[in-house]
């Protein structure tokens, strides 16, 4: 295989890992203060850039970090959507935004461990 012709999955899997990280509840995503969002930003896409270089390192650390988002987004689900009290209401956007990046990086997971993958990111 050609290294200049880089596989589409390759390409997904760069720009779906950035977009499961930012999935976020309007509220949360406002939080973020400026400094720490470019950190986050220029740690995200210096992966996905040293993805698209068949850095295998990157795809090891892609796997890490969508693999712990999953678990941090479950574990914040589990215990922020449903607070806690007598009038307590479902939070709804917490708990599309956590699916839907949940489902995000099980996308990546899938896509980044397939063979075609494996072999182009090896060499």
């Amino acid at each position: 295989m050609d290294k200049r012709r880089l596989p589409a999955s390759l390409v997904l899997v760069a720009l779906a890992q950035v977009i499961a990280v930012i999935v976020l509840p309007p509220s949360m995503l406002m939080s973020i203060s400026l400094p720490i969002g470019i950190v986050i930003a220029a740690v995200f896409g210096l992966l996905g850039l040293n993805l698209l270089r068949l850095r295998d390192w990157a795809r090891v650390a892609t796997v890490f970090v969508q693999g712990f988002s999953i678990i941090v987004r479950l574990l914040t689900l589990l215990s922020n959507v449903v607070p806690g009290g007598a009038d307590a209401q479902l939070d709804v956007t917490l708990l599309v935004t956590s699916l839907v990046s949940m489902l995000l990086s099980g996308c990546v997971l899938y896509l980044i461990e397939k063979p075609d993958i494996q072999l182009i990111m090896q060499r």
